[in-house]
């Protein structure tokens, strides 16, 4: 017998649950169940069977894929299914079937790559001096101009790395873009510097790390190279520019 909505609000308050509880049980939101229990409202058709079953005390023992349709929807959905001469499931089923279908073609479907374009060398820079990737050593070089796939921003210079320190992640013999650092504070652990003192400039990573003697946070210059030592401690010298990137490709002007 296909239950009423005074039978549901009269069973509900019986065994003592409210529509929230329902709610969950029908796995349908609590609003909607409020519409059907509402003058003039009325419980659809998917909604009946499984009313009947909690109202039996019918639990269920296995896990069910739910999918929560509105009233309207779920008209079309029947009047598909009609069309097509199916039952729900039958149709659901079908349209499952349909759906892998489509997805297995598209995954064996050609789908041409494009081709990557490297921008053009049209700007114009100017390798200003050399960087030791080793100990500190002098920086002057003669001046060699190059053009590069971006102009130099504000504060950014070419440098012409010398030495195999920071392998491999910037090779010996790389041109790289470096920014002027003129902020007081140190820049924070893990950032690629130059740094210059009395002995000459060096090309580093810095780090912080805890002198085995004082038992105090130094900062220390780091190789990316494990074959090469830290340059330490870091006193008198003076960070002058940041790390920005290496030119993959450039060519003379």
């Amino acid at each position: 017998m296909t239950p009423t909505k005074e039978d549901v609000k009269k069973w509900l308050k019986t065994i003592g649950k409210d529509r929230f509880w329902l709610s969950g049980k029908l796995n349908t939101p609590k609003r909607t169940i409020d519409n059907w229990l509402a003058p003039g409202g009325a419980f659809p058709a998917y909604a009946v069977l499984q009313l009947q079953k909690l109202m039996n005390g019918e639990a269920e023992s296995s896990p069910r894929i739910v999918i929560d349709f509105t009233d309207e929807e779920w008209d079309i959905i029947c009047e598909a299914a009609k069309a097509h001469k199916e039952t729900f499931l039958e149709f659901v089923n079908t349209a499952i079937q349909n759906a892998a279908k489509e997805k297995e073609a598209a995954r064996k479907k050609f789908t041409p790559v494009e081709t990557f374009t490297a921008p053009s060398l049209e700007a114009q820079g100017r390798i200003i001096g050399n960087i030791a990737a080793g100990n500190l050593a002098d920086g002057d070089t003669i001046p060699q101009d190059i053009r590069l796939y971006r102009e130099l921003e504000k504060g950014e210079y070419l440098l012409r790395v010398n030495g195999h320190s920071m392998e491999p992640s910037i090779p010996d013999g790389s041109v790289v873009i470096m920014k002027k650092y003129t902020i007081p504070p140190i820049p924070k652990p893990g950032t690629i510097v130059q740094y210059h003192d009395e002995r000459g400039v060096t090309l580093k990573k810095l780090v912080r790390r805890k002198n085995p003697e004082t038992g105090k946070m130094e900062y220390t210059l780091h190789p990316i190279n494990p074959a090469f030592g830290d340059i330490e401690p870091m006193d008198g010298g003076k960070i002058s520019a940041l790390y920005v990137e290496t030119l993959d490709r450039w060519e003379k002007a």
